[in-house]
């Protein structure tokens, strides 16, 4: 695989144009707080699934994209899950039926809730009950504390585990939500 670098700003604004949406819409910078380069488009016009899959080809995976309208913004994160969910599902069951824990793939039952589910996906991965996973509401998010820099090549298989675990099981077709901090930097508020 050739790892080509990202499309300019303004090869990115002329590939949006191209999905029926007005220049004037469109802005890319760079924002320190996501360590990323951001596409803030204003208003998206009419909105069709072939208007979102090209403005999703437009800009992944180089750009973070924020739509300023939300009615529009949850569109398109709705539209990106449809169509990413099988594709993710396929992927993940590849990658640990490679490691012979396909068949430890737990089911999410929502009466024994979201924290027994966590625990399920640890449990599957061969992790300690608690100590990655927390629930927070209909969301499953990864502890602060349980990647570690020190020991970054363990953090990674782990999060690579509960992750794919997740994305094979049907909790995502449960409408349960799996997300964590990213490169966000942290706010300066935030580290008094």
């Amino acid at each position: 695989m050739i790892n080509l670098p990202p499309p300019t700003y303004e090869q990115t604004i002329e590939a949006i144009t191209h999905c029926d949406i007005p220049r004037a819409n469109i802005h890319i910078k760079y924002q320190d707080y996501l360590q990323s380069d951001e596409v803030t488009i204003s208003d998206l016009g009419p909105i069709t699934d072939a208007k979102l899959r090209c403005l999703k080809g437009a800009v992944h995976p180089f750009y973070i994209l924020t739509i300023e309208n939300p009615a529009q913004q949850a569109t398109f994160y709705e539209f990106s899950e449809r169509e990413d969910r099988p594709k993710r599902k396929a992927e993940a069951r590849e990658w640990l039926q490679s490691k012979g824990l396909l068949d430890r793939v737990p089911t999410y039952d929502p009466k024994r809730g979201l924290p027994d589910f966590a625990i399920s996906l640890e449990v599957a991965c061969g992790l300690k009950p608690g100590s990655v996973l927390m629930a927070d509401g209909d969301w499953l998010t990864v502890r602060p504390n349980a990647l570690s820099a020190k020991s970054f090549e363990k953090s990674s298989e782990t999060l690579a585990c509960v992750t794919r675990m997740f994305a094979a099981s049907d909790a995502s077709e449960k409408d349960v939500k799996f997300g964590f901090i990213g490169n966000e930097a942290v706010a300066e508020k935030d580290k008094k």
